[in-house]
């Protein structure tokens, strides 16, 4: 039987770089081993698991930021001491007769399914970045990139040099983790303007996303690079927090973490000498719909999963269109979304099997259609109103004008190589300082409100080391040891290429 449809669902994978290696943890690799836990490892089960079909089924963006976190030279010792650290504490509530049987029984499950994921892909030795890449020379998962740092890039429409690095070094970031060419590229934030297919052509991409903002949902843009447009109306029912599938009261509550509960002893290097806590995930609640919340029941949560899932499917099945373009960010599933890698393999096999539908990636998709309208499509993003409001506006806007000033400075001393060894190292670190401020997580956080300054604080830092090494090759007075001392802090993008006839074209 003929499919009816095709939907190609993409899943975008990032974390903006961070790790504390003078720490014993941070805030940013709780972050970043939380991720690891509820959505990197159980989307790579849910991967693995898929029958192997013509195309693969779905598409993962990997972050370049995301793909150096996986790849910097402590993550995996101290990955797995978090994960000793995390299941001890399960291991000790999970023993606790003092606590109520359903939360040791849930600690229980996640002391278990920790460590399975994490003697699953990690205990061997292999690296993230060469476990995606296998499943995709397997087939299993089309895998695309995007900007370096994960910049804003309609802000760098007046200063090509930044726009070109951030497209440039992610490309080639990603190809040195994955030995993969991408042919998809993923806009952070799904932002774009017209004339940005000009600097993707560059690194021979060969279609980008874009916000359905009317019009077909494939177009080809005047220098033949295709633009596919999302499916808002389906997007909405899986990520909205009021209407989406994940606010269900069945589901687990993201919000609560037991670990503000544990006493200084019990909480260890998770509670901060200010009394704060760092982010562990002992999740034991449920969603509920009210202030008190209920004890969290798996097994109703993947029955609510499956359901949401047959309802998902239904809703695809009632669309008209012939292809169906489903952006998500990654971290929904399984992280803020704990069920979402179930409800994702739920509606990937039903669909397809019950439905007569094709789920394929976005490259596979294409190569089907063989004629698209030629269009430019209009600027937009997937934030709010679609417009570019969330990331700049009245707290953000200081940030752009100096952003815009280290990148003159930055384009001078590029321009002015070839330089001694030692410059060349120096102009390498301002560069990668310049390229870690641009990031759209600061803007975004600054808006949100909630870490607002935490973005300050790694904003100005980066901006600071920025402008500290820009007076130091003016004076021609390099500090070797200062110099190693900021690449061991951040040591992202070791092998950047400032070849500059890659930046500086007509």
């Amino acid at each position: 039987m003929t499919a009816a449809k095709t939907v190609s669902v993409l899943l975008h994978a990032h974390l903006p770089y961070g790790m504390r290696p003078e720490l014993p943890i941070s805030l940013e690799e709780c972050w970043l081993y939380e991720a690891v836990t509820n959505c990197y490892l159980p989307l790579l089960e849910l991967i693995s698991s898929l029958p192997k079909t013509i195309a693969p089924m779905l598409a993962v963006s990997l972050s370049p930021t995301l793909l150096e976190l996986w790849s910097h030279p402590q993550f995996a010792e101290r990955y797995a001491a978090h994960i000793d650290r995390y299941t001890a504490i399960l291991e000790r509530e999970e023993n606790d007769a003092s606590l109520p049987f359903q939360r040791r029984e849930l600690a229980h499950h996640y002391r278990q399914r920790a460590h399975s994921l994490h003697s699953e892909f990690l205990s061997n030795g292999q690296t993230l970045p060469d476990i995606w890449a296998s499943l995709a020379r397997a087939g299993k998962v089309e895998l695309l990139t995007t900007a370096a740092t994960h910049a804003f890039l309609p802000a760098y429409q007046q200063t090509p040099l930044s726009r070109r690095l951030q497209i440039q070094v992610g490309v080639e970031t990603f190809e040195a983790h994955t030995g993969l060419k991408p042919t998809g590229f993923w806009l952070p934030e799904c932002a774009y303007y017209p004339g940005l297919e000009n600097d993707l052509a560059e690194v021979d991409v060969e279609w980008f996303a874009v916000e359905n903002m009317g019009g077909p949902t494939i177009r080809e843009c005047p220098n033949g690079i295709r633009a596919i447009a999302r499916n808002g109306t389906l997007s909405r029912k899986v990520w909205d927090a009021r209407v989406g599938y994940p606010g269900n009261a069945h589901y687990r509550e993201f919000h609560h973490d037991a670990v503000t509960e544990l006493s200084a002893e019990q909480a260890g290097l998770y509670r901060l000498p200010n009394g704060d806590s760092l982010p562990l995930g002992l999740k034991y609640w449920r969603v509920t719909g009210s202030n008190e919340k209920d004890w969290y029941d798996a097994s109703q949560a993947r029955i609510q999963a499956e359901a949401d899932a047959a309802d998902f499917v239904s809703a695809l099945d009632s669309v008209g269109d012939e292809f169906i373009f489903l952006p998500f960010d990654a971290e929904l599933f399984g992280h803020w979304w704990h069920e979402g890698p179930h409800w994702l393999q739920e509606v990937l096999i039903k669909g397809q099997t019950a439905n007569a539908m094709d789920f394929a990636s976005p490259t596979a998709a294409l190569a089907a259609v063989e004629e698209v309208p030629v269009e430019q499509p209009a600027a937009s993003t997937w934030g709010r109103r679609s417009d570019y409001s969330f990331w700049i506006n009245n707290e953000t806007d200081w940030i752009y004008p100096l952003l815009q000033a280290a990148d003159r400075e930055l384009g001078y001393w590029l321009e002015a190589m070839p330089v001694t060894p030692l410059q060349h190292r120096a102009i390498q670190q301002l560069t990668r300082e310049l390229l870690l401020a641009q990031a759209s997580d600061w803007p975004f956080m600054l808006r949100a409100g909630a870490t607002a300054q935490y973005a300050e604080e790694r904003l100005r830092r980066h901006l600071g080391r920025f402008q500290f090494l820009l007076r130091q090759l003016r004076q021609d007075t390099i500090d070797l040891e200062t110099l190693t001392a900021l690449e061991q802090l951040d040591p992202i993008f070791p092998d950047l290429n400032l070849e500059p006839d890659l930046y500086f074209q007509a």
